[in-house]
């Protein structure tokens, strides 16, 4: 005790962050609350001054937007009113009207160009900044501007971007009855003088975009004349499209900023002012910075207190600890010495009762140890019969061998002399002898010439009522099968546990011992659980039996299919064919010249017999894989030669699209061996299909050789196919569960046929794709190929 007194901090400290003691978790509770405390209040301050800044700063600059927005609207009604000027009754000819346009053109320099149109919609004269008058005599007749002229306001005409920047024309007609109208072009890049007016702070900025997101103004100048697209921005999407103003939004450079928006209404433009959040909240991160420096401090002050108060305490517990730890090493006779007068000399008298009370246990402790050894011992035991009869299970399907298993584990561990399995026959009534262990074999061949019916003896009765039965002697049951023979035989008490399935009794299993009395409970336990293995047995084997014959007629009708298929395949196919020739020849002015109308009649007639074919095709290829009659032809080819084949039959209809088909061939490929045919057919299916489901971008086909295979990859800019379907869409009569596939039609056998043609050159095809990115098919084929392999 005086050891640990005189430890210093260091070492108390070292203890601490070395095991996890009482004075370890006292400093720790005591810390962790002050440091819950201080978290709490910085947290709470910390939010309040967030909260208010952010209130503040949006206030001012929601207050900003606003008096930005009203001067935007006052700088349009000013154009409009200079614009009214002069269209107003007094002007008495062209001449003069054309020196009011000097005028303005004078005093607004935001007005580019004005143009005056007269009464019949002819352009009179155009006058532009540098004082020039053009005289083309355009007619205005079809344009907006004459359409919406009108003496009682200006016209405001949509926003268009120009090289020198955004542009509008403000459209106001002359008094008078069809005196015409003045067209004024606009130079919107002047708005940026009145965003730069702004009292702005450090960072701010502001912009005006029109109602679709355009940039039409920016206090950074040089983004004005660039057409930039400001609806992605956060803050301006979600004003556009809710009406609802976003606090804070990122800028194009993607950093986040605090936003406030204001609206031009007569315009219906949109104006945000805008600063950098880093700099918005920099009184925030001040004050995280000083609550730190504070929390460290108290953090240091609190351990240096709970230090102090822990090793007032942790002396007289570390004596216990000592104490407890003899006991723990079996020195019970070394008694806690420990006077605090507190709850601690409680806890160490406690301990010391606690060892009298080992001292007088530990003597016993040998004896029931080894009485649970032994118990122990016969649970393995039990155990390891009951997973024997399971691996059996599991392993066969041989009725007799599982029930010898568990008749032979259910005599042994029952303790008994010998036993059977008997088994009833639902049909005739009657139990019949299954297997027997331990018995003679003449009195095993006397059991199995006697037919014991179920409603007589103590089987029938075991059976009727579905409990188990104990006989303590066999001597003095009646209902005993044969209980003479038995008796003979030297058995004297016998356990009869029924085996019952759901659907009814199923046997019963009988063990017998030479020794009179009852079997003990654990027994009877054990015996009930080798029952239900006996009773899983024979329902496994009536259910294989059963399923073997369903297998048997499923191959059959599976057959029968596809035979059915080929040759209604080729039935079909005859007659199609002559139709296709027909109505080739009927096109081709055999027979005559037909009708417009008969022609156009024609071709769908021979585009919908053309896909019937190609479907009647690919039944036809499906049967005869399943039927097992397809069989490869395997001869030299050219990768390159496929590729081209392949490229060339599905040209047009890429062309008819507008996509592109790009190929990349490497050079130089070796000479191939398989079914040039198939491959070919694989390729064009799978090219076909990215053509097919992509309505824009392009495909693409790359041919290479990687090791000992050929690697073709087909690429398209298409919809992309889900997760969910990617693995399905190989499978025959499948295609991917959504709008554009079942609008592109098809059966779903392109794929998965051309997986078995591939695989039955021992090759693969995959997919890779993602939503809205396209798909990817990739095929490997081994470069030479000697016999054919087995589609899956």
């Amino acid at each position: 005790m005086k050891t640990a007194l005189a430890e210093s901090p260091r070492d108390l400290l070292q203890t601490l962050f070395r095991q996890k003691s009482l004075f370890g978790k006292y400093i720790a509770y005591f810390v962790g609350l002050v440091a819950f405390v201080l978290t709490i209040s910085s947290a709470v301050d910390v939010w309040i001054t967030y909260r208010d800044t952010k209130n503040i700063l949006l206030h001012a600059q929601g207050e900003k937007a606003d008096a930005a927005a009203r001067r935007v609207e006052q700088f349009m009604a000013e154009l409009e009113r200079q614009i009214s000027w002069a269209t107003r009754a007094s002007v008495a000819s062209p001449e003069q009207r054309m020196d009011d346009y000097r005028r303005i053109l004078a005093n607004t320099p935001a007005i580019a160009e004005i143009a005056q149109i007269d009464g019949s919609g002819k352009e009179i004269a155009t006058l532009s900044r540098d004082g020039g008058a053009i005289h083309t005599g355009d007619d205005w007749t079809l344009t907006a501007a004459a359409r919406e002229a009108r003496q009682d306001g200006a016209w405001f005409g949509p926003v268009v971007f120009a090289s020198t920047g955004p542009r509008m024309q403000i459209v106001m007609a002359h008094s008078g009855h069809a005196a015409g109208f003045t067209v004024a072009e606009i130079e919107l890049k002047y708005l940026s003088d009145i965003l730069n007016g702004i009292q702005a702070g450090p960072g701010i900025s502001a912009y005006l975009t029109t109602n679709d997101g355009r940039l039409i103004a920016h206090t950074d100048t040089s983004l004005v004349g660039k057409n930039l697209d400001m609806s992605k921005l956060p803050q301006v999407h979600a004003l556009n499209q809710t009406g609802a103003p976003l606090d804070i939004g990122s800028d194009l450079d993607g950093q986040s900023v605090l936003s406030a928006a204001a609206t031009v209404p007569h315009m219906k433009w949109l104006l945000f002012v805008e600063q950098p959040v880093t700099q918005a909240f920099g009184p925030v991160v001040s004050l995280l910075i000083r609550l730190a420096w504070l929390f460290g401090l108290g953090l240091i002050l609190c351990v240096c207190a709970g230090v102090l108060l822990a090793r007032r305490m942790t002396v007289p517990i570390r004596a216990v600890q000592e104490g407890a730890s003899r006991l723990a090493s079996g020195d019970f006779d070394h008694p806690i010495e420990v006077h605090t007068g507190d709850e601690v000399e409680v806890l160490a008298d406690e301990f010391n009762r606690m060892a009298a009370q080992l001292r007088e246990f530990y003597a016993r402790l040998e004896q029931k140890v080894d009485d649970r050894t032994r118990d122990l011992a016969q649970s393995v035991q039990e155990l390891k019969a009951l997973e024997e009869i399971g691996r059996a299970l599991a392993a066969s399907l041989d009725l007799s061998l599982v029930l010898q298993t568990a008749l032979t584990r259910a005599v042994e561990l029952a303790e008994a002399d010998g036993g059977a399995i008997y088994t009833f026959d639902r049909e005739r009534g009657a139990f019949h002898l299954a297997e027997a262990h331990g018995l003679d074999p003449s009195f095993v061949a006397a059991l199995r010439e006697v037919k014991l019916t179920r409603l007589d003896g103590l089987l029938g009765e075991v059976a009727e009522h579905g409990r188990t039965v104990q006989v303590p002697e066999i001597a003095d049951c009646a209902g005993f099968p044969l209980r003479a023979a038995t008796i003979a035989a030297g058995f004297r008490s016998a356990l009869v546990v029924p085996l019952i399935a759901p659907d009814g009794v199923l046997g019963a299993l009988v063990v017998e011992s030479g020794k009179h009395g009852p079997f003990a409970a654990n027994k009877v336990s054990l015996m009930q659980a080798f029952a239900h293995q006996s009773v899983l047995a024979m329902r496994n084997a009536r259910l294989f039996r059963k399923a073997e014959e369903n297998g048997r007629q499923l191959a059959v009708a599976s057959e029968h299919k596809s035979r059915f298929f080929a040759n209604m395949s080729h039935e079909l196919r005859t007659p199609l064919n002559a139709i296709l020739g027909y109505a080739e020849l009927l096109r081709d002015g055999l027979y005559g010249e037909l009708p417009d109308r008969a022609k156009s009649v024609l071709e769908r007639v021979e585009s919908n017999g053309a896909h019937l074919l190609g479907l009647i095709n690919d039944v036809l290829d499906l049967s005869k894989l399943e039927a097992g009659e397809l069989s490869l032809v395997l001869d030299e080819y050219s990768m390159r030669n496929i590729v081209e084949q392949a490229i060339g039959a599905t040209y047009s209809l890429a062309q008819a699209k507008g996509l592109r088909i790009d190929q990349t061939i490497e050079e130089p490929m070796p000479l191939g061996r398989g079914d040039e045919r198939r491959l070919t057919q694989v390729l064009i299916n799978i090219l076909s299909n990215a053509i097919k489901f992509t309505d824009e971008g392009y495909v693409a086909i790359k041919a290479q050789t990687l090791a000992d295979m050929f690697e073709i990859v087909v690429t398209d800019t298409g919809p992309g196919i889900p997760p969910e379907d990617q693995a399905r869409i190989f499978e025959a009569f499948q295609q991917g569960d959504n709008t554009s596939t079942r609008l592109k039609g098809g059966t779903g056998l392109g794929l998965s046929i051309s997986r078995r043609f591939v695989e039955m050159h021992g090759g693969a095809i995959s997919v890779a794709s993602k939503l809205g990115e396209g798909s990817s098919f990739t095929i490997l084929v081994p470069i030479r190929v000697e016999r054919q392999k087995a589609a899956a």
